[in-house]
């Protein structure tokens, strides 16, 4: 399920690099329970936890000053989950009061709408990054990123796809998701004290339809609950989505 946000600007500005202050948007939007068990549990896999959320950069006219990124109207930008509850609970948050802070800027909602990914869905279809695809892997005291030039870039994202499928099903994915990269461009994120780099472009996915909605749901890659592995159908954006 999706949730598409479009919201004015009222005051002040947003921090270049606002992953952690759009993720904690979303995390206080849902009750405290819920907020708990999702932040800090997830759904298990092994000892991996999963969030199965991920959302979208930020869109809109801007102005950047230093590291200081003040809007000029409005934004455009998405939330997405395989779980219904914490969309739901979002679309309830905004509903009864639009007014919201993401860094130091201050917005109110214009638009808001949700849907389901399900009826959209083919087990082949050519998609672009609304946030970039993380493909990384823990080496000793850091983690090691790669990029769709080296091999080991499919196999960790078909990797991280067959997990989230047994996460959320309990059952084992049997083939593979076949992954092609058309166009990408390395793209790097600070968040918090740390850089997380992936890629940005064009994504041609082929497999069962449970893990093509499960990725274009929860994310494609790592670092989803982050802000990165967001996708969307090639040929539409979140303001034709909107209605703009």
């Amino acid at each position: 399920m999706r949730i598409y946000i479009k919201a004015r600007i009222l005051e002040g500005y947003v921090p270049l690099h606002y992953n952690y202050y759009l993720q904690s948007f979303f995390y206080k939007s849902l009750p405290s329970k819920m907020r708990e068990v999702l932040h800090d549990q997830g759904i298990e896999q092994g000892p991996r936890r999963f969030k199965m959320f991920t959302f979208s950069r930020l869109y809109g006219d801007f102005e950047k000053k230093e590291d200081k990124l003040f809007y000029k109207d409005y934004v455009y930008f998405a939330f997405s989950s395989a779980l219904e509850l914490p969309i739901k609970y979002l679309y309830e948050s905004l509903k009864n009061d639009p007014t919201f802070v993401i860094g130091k800027a201050k917005f109110i909602v214009d638009k808001i709408l949700v849907k389901d990914s399900l009826v959209e869905l083919n087990d082949y279809d050519i998609f672009y990054t609304l946030s970039p695809v993380v493909a990384t892997k823990k080496m000793e005291n850091e983690s090691k990123f790669y990029f769709p030039h080296q091999l080991e870039f499919n196999y960790l994202l078909q990797l991280n796809a067959k997990r989230k499928v047994l996460a959320l099903t309990g059952k084992t994915l049997k083939s593979d998701l076949n992954i092609r990269v058309e166009r990408w461009r390395r793209i790097v994120v600070k968040y918090k004290r740390g850089n997380i780099e992936g890629v940005i472009g064009k994504f041609k996915l082929k497999g069962p339809l449970t893990v093509l909605k499960i990725i274009y749901e929860a994310g494609l890659g790592a670092k989803n609950s982050q802000g990165f592995g967001m996708l969307e159908f090639e040929g539409t954006s979140i303001r034709n989505i909107l209605g703009e």
